[in-house]
């Protein structure tokens, strides 16, 4: 993982949110995000690229969040959307246990192998598929953040009996 230092003193931290994140907080974050993105003039692909990229990533971290014991009100994650040179970086934080790891592993390595005429073909059989399960538990949602994104770097750090996931997603501004 990146530490926060290297973060904030080399690229330029649009948002960054601490704590329990729910739908409200999301609504939020989505509407600070946009407003600064517009106020960089950045075109209307790359906002709805980075601003479909913020969404998904807390919306897998409301739907998928691990709550140890019953910590629910204790339960924090970190989400920071920062600008780099010529791209946008968003980095989430949130505690998953080893079930969830391995899963995450899993999914991500098999994202990692794929084309993007591959993703699209597997976001298209989920589409199709999707109408006997629930999308949250499809993986639609990661395929078109992958589809989205230009890259992604995942990792994991032992907390407590629990893990520490961290992901990044970049979005460059220049395609």
């Amino acid at each position: 993982m990146r530490t926060l230092t290297e973060v904030l003193y080399t690229n330029n931290v649009l948002f960054s949110y601490y704590g329990f994140i729910d739908s409200k907080v999301l609504t939020q974050v989505l509407n600070i995000t946009r407003s600064k993105l517009e106020s960089n003039n950045e075109s209307i692909v790359v906002v709805k690229r980075v601003y479909s990229a913020i969404n998904e990533c807390v919306e897998n971290i409301i739907k998928h969040n691990f709550f140890p014991g019953d910590a629910l009100l204790n339960y924090k994650s970190l989400l920071l959307v920062s600008m780099g040179d010529k791209s946008y970086s968003i980095d989430t934080i949130n505690v998953v246990n080893s079930k969830q790891k391995a899963a995450i592993i899993e999914k991500l390595n098999f994202l990692q192998t794929k084309t993007k005429e591959e993703l699209l073909a597997i976001k298209s059989k989920l589409i199709s598929d999707s109408s006997n399960m629930d999308d949250s538990d499809n993986g639609l949602g990661l395929v078109d953040l992958v589809l989205k994104t230009n890259n992604f770097k995942f990792d994991f750090k032992e907390y407590n009996e629990n893990f520490l996931f961290s992901i990044n997603f970049k979005i460059n501004t220049t395609n």
